[in-house]
């Protein structure tokens, strides 16, 4: 990737998360502790149930400064504290519809992976 493409590559706006658990008009929010293309781990204050379906919903910016959302959906599959691991469905994977749902955020990976 250029440099000029790598600017063009949006940023997170913090490490703000929401997340809405299904079934449910609550919107729990958190930050975002650490995120792969399988699973994100959020702190947040806010208990949800091992195996609880959610939308992830990521807050981006693009380079233009302009708000970008993008949402996937997940199951919380551990808690620890305050801490919460939640796996991708469909993870962010080669083919994956998740890929057209969030490509700013696959973008986001890929420029981690290479260290860029």
């Amino acid at each position: 990737m250029s440099r000029q493409e790598n600017e063009l590559i949006p940023t997170f706006v913090g490490t703000r998360v929401d997340i809405l658990p299904a079934g449910s008009s609550d919107v729990y929010w958190g930050s975002m502790c650490n995120l792969s293309r399988s699973a994100v781990a959020v702190a947040m204050r806010q208990r949800v149930k091992t195996h609880q379906r959610v939308m992830v919903r990521f807050h981006l910016q693009s380079p233009d400064g302009r708000e970008i959302i993008e949402e996937l959906a997940a199951k919380a599959v551990w808690q620890c504290g305050d801490n919460t691991g939640l796996e991708f469905d469909p993870p962010l994977t080669a083919g994956s519809p998740a890929l057209q749902k969030a490509r700013n955020l696959a973008a986001h990976l890929v420029e981690k992976e290479t260290g860029r």
